[in-house]
């Protein structure tokens, strides 16, 4: 097996729950909550934590608050102290000369802490919004190889030139470089051709939706075929809800539970319909986001760990969980099921309370 992490998502959005809110309901969307949050998931040995890149909420409605990944990230960094700060950036919104900068300067404030997960995009809205093209689904998927492509010379400390479809830097440089090398973490993920094509070509992490074991196991089968082409290593990481309980049966109560309280989910304009992270989604029936429950997570503590393991097995190294309520569970997750899951050293398992 390969050694396993632990990670959490920021929640940026607000709760878990795929379900509209008033926004002044969405009470966890604000940064204090986040930071409280992610310093206690640090607090217990988790070692990443993933920050969304959306400027509308696509959770809780267009209207309810989002805090923007790079602002709060940048916030964080000096007020944690291990934890891994992820930022999703999407490469057809965000110009790469930028990206690699605040990266750069986000690298040094951190100390060696940032990482990105580039996000080729599927919500047409937020480009609409802003008057930014949202090009077809795999032409976004060109956009974010032209962007792993520059990031990579920016970081490296080159001084070039780059003349490409979408992008063109004239003598680019960025100043201080990173801390990581030869540069920050890049985690990147999709399931269509385009998408595993340039993951297994350009990117260190594979990051996919949940899914079941089945499922997963093909994704990651294909992925490793197209990355031994390169002969480069890569590793894997997945999102999940996490629902434990003292028993199965108790835990697929709360689950049902939890279906039966949604509200009422947004009705989303302007995705697109090849996208496949929306498809995938929907296993989740509305409890956690990117693939949510699909990937089984929900059980006693011994059952939990032995899907986690099984996973593992397959070589998925990092699991970026979500919970809800998100203190209780959490505690709960790091009393009971982190006492027996072989994670690595970096990560406490004697875990103390709040």
């Amino acid at each position: 097996m390969v050694p396993m992490k632990l990670g959490i998502w920021a929640p940026v959005w607000g709760s878990f729950l795929g379900q509209k809110e008033e926004p002044s309901s969405v009470t966890e969307a604000t940064f204090d909550f986040n930071a409280k949050y992610i310093q206690y998931a640090e607090s217990l040995g988790f070692e990443s934590v993933l920050l969304l890149d959306r400027s509308l909420n696509s959770t809780k409605g267009i209207q309810a608050p989002i805090l923007e990944a790079w602002v709060t990230a940048s916030a964080l960094a000096p007020i944690t102290n291990s934890i891994e700060l992820i930022v999703a950036s999407r490469s057809a919104y965000r110009h790469p000369g930028l990206v690699a900068q605040m990266g750069a300067n986000l690298d040094n404030i951190s100390e060696g802490r940032f990482a990105i997960n580039i996000v080729s995009g599927w919500w047409g809205l937020e480009h609409d919004m802003n008057g930014i093209p949202f090009p077809e689904h795999d032409k976004r998927y060109d956009i974010s190889a032209e962007v792993i492509e520059i990031l990579k010379k920016f970081w490296k400390g080159e001084v070039f030139d780059f003349n490409g479809e979408f992008f063109q830097i004239n003598q680019g440089i960025t100043s201080p470089l990173p801390v990581r090398e030869p540069w920050p973490t890049i985690y990147f993920g999709g399931e269509s051709d385009a998408a595993i094509h340039l993951a297994a070509r350009a990117a260190d992490v594979f990051l996919f939706n949940g899914r079941p074991l089945s499922l997963a196991k093909k994704l990651i089968s294909r992925v490793k075929i197209e990355n031994a082409n390169y002969k480069k290593d890569l590793k894997f990481g997945m999102s999940a809800f996490v629902i434990c309980r003292e028993t199965d049966s108790e835990a697929e109560e709360e689950l049902e539970r939890l279906i039966e309280s949604l509200g009422v989910s947004e009705e989303l304009q302007s995705v697109d319909k090849d996208a496949i992270h929306k498809k995938t989604s929907s296993r989740s029936k509305g409890i956690g986001s990117n693939g949510g429950i699909a990937a089984g997570l929900v059980g006693s503590a011994d059952t939990i760990v032995e899907r986690m393991i099984e996973f593992n097995k397959e070589g998925v190294e990092l699991f970026l969980l979500q919970f809800h309520p998100m203190f209780d569970e959490i505690e709960r997750f790091s009393k009971e099921i982190m006492p027996i899951l072989p994670i690595g050293k970096g990560q406490k398992t004697n875990p103390q309370g709040k």
